[in-house]
């Protein structure tokens, strides 16, 4: 048996993306596995934490993942534009709920 070859198909910001994304790949039954690079601290004497995570695909499937995640990122654009409106339309409305 050949070994299977991984590209990076993108990186993103946080890990609730990079699980929806790989949920989202392997729905498409693609194998697919995220893992956290770099490292990145708020302040001087913080714990590091990462700063960015990879989505693995298989080399062969790399075109098709793309096509995948861009659809999927472009949805996640959207939800938060129309999230962010409605939150400030709320702010502006006086209607938001204080602690009880």
């Amino acid at each position: 048996m050949a070994p299977r070859t991984f590209a990076i198909a993108t990186s993103v910001q946080d890990p609730l993306t990079a699980e929806r994304l790989v949920e989202a790949l392997r729905a498409k039954e693609l194998d697919a596995f995220s893992r956290p690079g770099g490292a990145a601290s708020a302040a001087a004497f913080a714990a590091a934490s990462p700063a960015f995570w990879d989505i693995f695909v298989p080399s062969e499937a790399l075109g098709e993942a793309e096509r995948v995640i861009r659809e999927i990122l472009e949805d996640v654009e959207k939800n938060a534009e129309a999230n962010a409106k409605a939150a400030e339309e709320e702010a502006l409305s006086g209607e938001t709920p204080v602690g009880e």
